[in-house]
């Protein structure tokens, strides 16, 4: 029932982030600087994935990178899982 209620708040942030379009990027990249993958992975499955393909094709330097060069902590965290089919909805 947690996580139920937390998916439900998360999602309402997230229309609410949405709200902001092009604004977010420069803020979500930073989010990738942080080197969190824990926060990466939340990010890239909720409100990333959620974009727009215009804004979405704004990442698509920061997605590769965690895609060609990893760290350590993203490889744990399977973030190429998450990554590739964001990539593919750009091509």
């Amino acid at each position: 029932m947690v996580t139920r209620r937390k998916l439900a708040i998360s999602k309402s942030v997230e229309d609410l982030l949405l709200r902001f379009g092009e604004e977010l990027i420069p803020h979500i990249q930073n989010v990738f600087q942080t080197k969190d993958p824990q926060w990466e992975y939340f990010m890239l499955v909720g409100l990333i994935s959620r974009l727009p393909i215009s804004h979405l094709s704004m990442l698509q330097h920061d997605l590769l990178r965690i895609l060609e060069s990893p760290t350590q902590s993203e490889i744990l965290e399977k973030l190429d899982e998450v990554i590739i089919p964001l990539l593919n909805k750009i091509q």
